[in-house]
């Protein structure tokens, strides 16, 4: 009699034990499915995807600088942390000089910086050459580098109204916001009279270790 409460009692025992593992297996899965759809949920920040802006858009911004002369050709919707979806508008000044905004909503939300002993004030601008939008720095996946290159002519001299290329490259601020011009590097690859973006690149990554 004993003997048979005993198995009695040991089957109940077993039977609790492995419904509370199932529960407790149960429990566990949820959690860890629930964990996956957070995880899932987290999408990476949207590249800058430059794209040409139509011409509609071209004839607003005349209305917003109509002192300047627009540059279609190197103006760019844009996806960027300081005005998430904006408009890149390089922009001639009636002084010749190059002044480059971010636009959003009809509206200049941001200028980049100049340096008048990268390009002198007295220099005109004869083309804005090419513009690029890339991953200087290693801390983050997304882009935090413009590299711009645009001719100039100096008005001086037999060479004065020979174009020759000065390169300028921006990187994002530390604070994550707006943007500076690295002048040390600018400087260099003007002075290589650096004319393509491919160049820049390459000089940038294997002499100063930009670009992952």
């Amino acid at each position: 009699m004993f003997s048979k409460i005993q198995n009695t009692v040991s089957y109940v025992c077993t039977i609790i034990a492995v419904s509370l593992g199932l529960s407790l297996g149960m429990n566990i899965v949820n959690i860890a499915s629930h964990h996956g759809n957070i995880t899932q949920a987290q999408t990476p920040q949207r590249p800058v995807r430059p794209t040409l802006i139509p011409t509609r858009d071209i004839n607003q911004l005349r209305r917003l600088f109509p002192q300047r002369t627009l540059i279609p050709s190197q103006t760019f919707q844009v996806n960027l942390l300081e005005c998430g979806t904006c408009l890149f508008v390089p922009t001639l000044a009636s002084d010749n000089r190059l002044i480059i905004h971010l636009v959003k909503n009809n509206q200049v939300v941001l200028t980049f910086p100049q340096s008048s002993e990268l390009v002198p004030t007295n220099w005109r601008l004869h083309q804005l050459k090419a513009v690029s939008f890339l991953q200087l720095g290693f801390a983050g996946p997304n882009e935090d580098g413009i590299i711009l290159i645009a001719e100039y002519i100096t008005g001086i001299g037999r060479e004065g109204a020979k174009p020759f290329p000065i390169t300028m490259v921006f990187q994002r601020r530390e604070t994550g916001r707006g943007f500076r011009l690295i002048e040390k590097e600018s400087r260099i690859l003007s002075d290589r009279r650096v004319s393509t973006i491919a160049q820049a690149e390459r000089i940038l990554r294997n002499e100063f270790n930009y670009l992952p």
